[in-house]
């Protein structure tokens, strides 16, 4: 996701997004340890930064956030510590979130902040999860939701766009700056 779908020629981290139908009856859950272990394993995930709660483990929505860098080849060194490091983000999300979830997280923030923007002029909500409709704020903070309201749309970017009657735009075109 992030700058790699952009189109990005340079990225600052590497934002990863791991999902599945459930057509076959199977999820995603419980695979963010495993895939976390054989990162560490390869050498590639050097840090946590945000380690995962043992209860979030099998969850179907799940974040971690952690440093990595590039493996080494056979043959070469073991990285170093003068090695560039990058800021690795993993999101497991449930499949029925994956078009909020792709907007999110494809960027740029400027153009996230707009259709959020746009969306609570609407009288609408929206974030990783999906667009949300009834939403209800606390008068002395804003912050904090009384009311989580009802998704209405969250599957497809395409269908996040159209209610909001934003143009579709590509994700390499979403780049407000740069």
């Amino acid at each position: 996701m992030g700058s790699y779908r952009r189109g990005k020629s340079t990225c600052g981290d590497i934002d990863i997004m791991v999902t599945r139908p459930p057509d076959d009856g199977r999820t995603h859950a419980g695979i963010l340890p495993k895939l976390l272990s054989a990162l560490r394993s390869a050498g590639i995930i050097t840090e946590d930064l945000l380690s995962l709660a043992p209860d979030a483990t099998d969850s179907l929505e799940v974040t971690y956030r952690g440093l990595c860098v590039c493996p080494t080849k056979p043959g070469q060194e073991s990285p170093s510590r003068s090695q560039i490091r990058r800021r690795i983000d993993i999101l497991a999300i449930p499949w029925e979130s994956r078009g909020a979830a792709l907007i999110y997280f494809t960027g740029d923030d400027i153009f996230n902040r707009s259709l959020r923007l746009k969306a609570n002029k609407m009288g609408y909500s929206l974030n990783q999860r999906g667009l949300f409709e009834g939403v209800v704020r606390s008068l002395e903070d804003r912050a904090i939701k009384t009311n989580a309201g009802n998704v209405i749309a969250s599957e497809t970017e395409e269908e996040i766009f159209r209610i909001l009657g934003v143009p579709w735009v590509e994700a390499h075109e979403r780049a407000v700056r740069g």
